[in-house]
């Protein structure tokens, strides 16, 4: 009896985690929207606005894994635990090497915006793709290296609660 009621109790609790953790892609996914949003129109190639996108949805989601792991799907997940351990790496060189590869671009557009004019859709004048990075800048300044910090912390987050679950201290 004991066992039955303990059995539908795990399943409930899964499957909380389960749509708190597609809220939280929702969620993600309109905040990422509504940065990115007064970007696309502006830009031909939009090759930084994704990235931005993608910044924001890598802070997001991981810093809700670093702070909240206890609340997530992954808490006795050990198996994805290992595997985002070692995901980690990459992901912050991609990170690391998107952001720099920006500020290569913000720096020759600041110097005269003849040679990244192509970013940019035709029409607008020196001023108005000045402002555009202006306001782009501190926006993805922030979110790339919060996604970078964020990614370090990770793989020392999971390493700890996969030592925890493995030695059933009771904590995540």
């Amino acid at each position: 009896m004991d066992q039955t009621i303990s059995d539908a109790t795990l399943g409930k609790q899964r499957l909380s985690k389960l749509i708190m953790e597609l809220l939280w892609w929702l969620v993600t996914g309109i905040v990422a929207w509504i940065i990115t949003q007064p970007f696309w129109a502006p830009f031909a190639d939009t090759e930084f606005v994704v990235e931005l996108a993608l910044f924001v949805v890598v802070l997001m989601t991981v810093a809700r894994y670093v702070f909240l792991l206890k609340y997530t799907f992954l808490a006795h997940f050990q198996a994805m635990k290992f595997i985002l351990i070692f995901i980690s790496l990459p992901l912050m060189f991609w990170a690391i090497q998107e952001f720099f590869e920006f500020r290569d671009f913000y720096e020759t557009q600041s110097e005269g915006m003849v040679a990244g004019a192509g970013y940019f859709k035709s029409g607008l004048s020196f001023s108005e793709r000045y402002a555009i990075l202006q306001r782009l800048l501190p926006l993805y300044t922030f979110f790339a290296w919060g996604a970078i910090f964020t990614v370090i912390a990770m793989p020392f987050r999971l390493l700890v609660s996969y030592w925890r679950v493995y030695n059933k201290t009771g904590t995540v």
